[in-house]
């Protein structure tokens, strides 16, 4: 065997052994289904997987896209079917831990803290041009578009209300995906909503709807949505939970790196268009930020305004234990490996 014979006999078994060793360590990464809306204040989640930080903790992390509120996972969660699941504030997912599906609420996922009103009212744009919607009180006999009953979203829209002396007894209330309220709103199939980000900005870049007011004006500090682990996932698998949140986290301080302090903003971006429905980049340029923790916290105050709303309104028969629902240790844990924000 001459040396060129050699050469090149080493050549393939070196490439051979480094594709064994790639697949051996594809096969070594724990898989993670997840839960989440294609929305802005999923971009944690989004940054997290393609910038590979669930890889780096030895996670395969499989996103399934949901198109309405966070209590459509509740069933998937409590079978594990997913491990993690991100969405709105719920009764659904008060009702099914009170049916002793021991779900947690594990970090953050969209706080609207001043300036961060990234769940905001929008009403027709025919509407504001004809006259029809001059004030909260022209919301009256409008009919309103939330993505479940007994949802954070339905909370904000009676605060609203209330501040032109209405209530929701005053509106007509259906349910829509985020994805589909703006087709609705264009189709004027509905007048008016509580829209979430990135679809605000481009229904009023379509023409389609005016922002009359962003959520933090009406509630300030809510905690919107949150992210959620099934009781599977914390039981059966706490490393790879606690390192889920190592990589979580790192994902939401790098959406406030970019749109807080505007650093690595293009990259961010590109990553958001690539990840939910809005794929123009102008878009994001004109979105209000999402309140999103850089540290994982979550308003505990909030939650319990909020579960005590749905309790006297009937969604809940009994007012559930928020300190036994949220459980903070996993995104503390993260902070003591990553070090405190700045």
């Amino acid at each position: 065997m001459n040396c060129k014979q050699i050469l090149s006999n080493t050549f393939f078994c070196l490439s051979l052994l480094f594709a064994t060793f790639q697949a051996a360590s594809a096969e070594e990464l724990f898989e993670v289904p997840v839960g989440i809306s294609p929305v802005m204040s999923s971009s944690a989640m989004f940054i997290a997987k393609e910038r590979g930080y669930f890889k780096e903790q030895g996670l395969k992390v499989n996103i399934n896209p949901f198109k309405a509120s966070g209590a459509k996972m509740v069933p998937f969660l409590a079978t594990g079917q997913l491990m993690v699941g991100g969405g709105n504030i719920s009764a659904g997912m008060y009702n099914a831990i009170a049916h002793d599906i021991p779900i947690k609420i594990v970090s953050d996922k969209g706080t609207v803290s001043p300036g961060h009103g990234y769940l905001a009212l929008i009403v027709r744009k025919d509407h504001v041009d004809s006259g029809r919607y001059k004030s909260f009180a022209d919301l009256k006999g409008m009919k309103m578009a939330v993505t479940a009953k007994g949802v954070s979203q339905e909370i904000v829209t009676e605060k609203f209300l209330q501040k032109a002396g209405l209530s929701l007894k005053d509106i007509k209330l259906v349910t829509l995906a985020y994805s589909d309220i703006n087709i609705a709103l264009a189709n004027k199939s509905i007048d008016a909503s509580i829209q979430i980000e990135p679809f605000v900005a481009a229904a009023v870049s379509n023409n389609i709807a005016i922002r009359v007011a962003g959520d933090d004006e009406a509630y300030p500090n809510q905690q919107s949505a949150a992210i959620m682990y099934s009781p599977i996932f914390i039981e059966k698998h706490p490393a790879q939970a606690k390192a889920f949140m190592v990589a979580y986290v790192k994902g939401l301080r790098d959406y406030n790196d970019a749109f807080e302090k505007g650093k690595g903003k293009e990259e961010i971006i590109s990553i958001l268009t690539k990840s939910t429905r809005i794929k123009d980049r102008k878009i994001y340029e004109n979105v209000a930020p999402v309140g999103l923790s850089p540290d994982g916290k979550v308003n505990i105050e909030s939650l319990r305004n909020d579960a005590n709303w749905y309790y006297k309104r009937g969604y809940l028969k009994k007012k559930p234990d928020i300190d036994s629902i949220v459980d903070l240790s996993f995104a503390e844990h993260a902070v003591k490996i990553l070090g405190e924000y700045k």
